[in-house]
């Protein structure tokens, strides 16, 4: 009923939204040190603090409760030490806040960006397998190949039925198509790259994405590699960032696919937005403009890797 009071008044209600302001701005506070004098349980030392500066266990071991040991769990499979939970929470509520506070060096605070990015990346390939393994299942086995080759045959039919006769005045001229020319070297190296790249895509998602991600980065670094909260941001921190970002819009993705909700779908778009703004400190327009700036230039640059790659193919196999 409290809760509710907050909601259903105003003046509450503002009070609620700035105390949240006030939290999201906050960076992560560390424990204060103990004063106490501890015995070390695992090699005997006598010291003060929380954790022994012996042998690095902690002050604080007690016996084994059913929390202890989830977190044991936990920490077999990496996901149970460095602060997981907060990361999680942190990047749900203030994205960009706690990604400023990581490269600014809070970094043993938060869980590691590349090892969450790869654990939520295996995390969201078995929820959409999954899924797709639904209704839908035999829709998604369409791929790039076989939409290539229905066009490849298409093509044929529609070449040899064009093979008629054409008058033109007095004379009259017999078109023939080739249709070996469907076969040529470039189109045949086309459709061997475009294959290969859905392979990739298919096989190893996370290294698809952080691909795309690097791709992604290079126009968009150029537009905040000198904000009001980091004046003097380098592309290696910008990329950290990314990856936070990445796995903050994974985060939302997952808990979309797994309640079957497109509203936490959508709002995994717009927190990307949020992260960006907190994070560099522009208004809401200039983050707006520099976001459809980018996806503009990185489909320029996708077209141009792509045609790239195929026409270096193309000159490997006539060599």
């Amino acid at each position: 009923m409290k809760a509710l009071s907050y909601i259903s008044d105003k003046g509450k209600r503002a009070v609620l939204l700035r105390a949240f302001h006030i939290w999201q701005r906050r960076p992560h506070e560390v424990a204060p040190l103990s004063e106490i004098s501890h015995e070390c349980a695992s090699c005997g030392s006598i010291f003060n603090g929380n954790f022994c500066p012996r042998c690095g266990q902690s002050a604080k071991v007690g016996r084994f409760s059913f929390k202890k040991a989830f977190l044991l769990f936990l920490d077999v499979w990496g996901v149970g030490n460095r602060g997981m939970f907060r990361s999680l929470r942190d990047l749900m509520f203030r994205p960009g806040y706690m990604i400023r506070d990581y490269i600014s060096g809070m970094q043993s605070a938060y869980f590691p960006p590349f090892k969450m990015f790869f654990l939520l990346a295996a995390l969201s390939l078995v929820v959409a397998h999954g899924f797709s393994l639904g209704s839908d299942g035999d829709e998604t086995k369409t791929d790039v190949n076989e939409k290539m080759e229905a066009v490849k045959q298409e093509m044929k039919q529609v070449k040899q039925e064009v093979s008629d006769e054409i008058s033109l005045g007095n004379k009259s001229f017999q078109v023939t198509m080739d249709t070996e020319n469907l076969d040529s070297p470039l189109l045949n190296k086309g459709h061997g790259f475009f294959k290969m790249m859905n392979t990739l895509r298919k096989n190893n998602p996370a290294i698809f994405s952080l691909l795309s991600l690097v791709i992604f980065s290079l126009p968009l670094y150029f537009f905040f590699r000198s904000t009001p909260t980091i004046p003097d941001l380098r592309y290696s921190e910008f990329i950290v960032a990314l990856v936070y970002t990445s796995n903050m819009y994974s985060i939302y993705s997952i808990a979309g696919n797994l309640l079957n909700s497109s509203i936490l779908k959508v709002i995994a778009f717009l927190m990307v937005f949020v992260a960006l703004k907190q994070f560099s400190g522009y208004s809401k327009r200039r983050v707006l403009w520099y976001l459809m700036l980018t996806v503009l230039f990185s489909l320029v640059i996708v077209v141009a890797l792509a045609a790239l790659g195929v026409y270096i193919a193309y000159l490997t196999s006539k060599g």
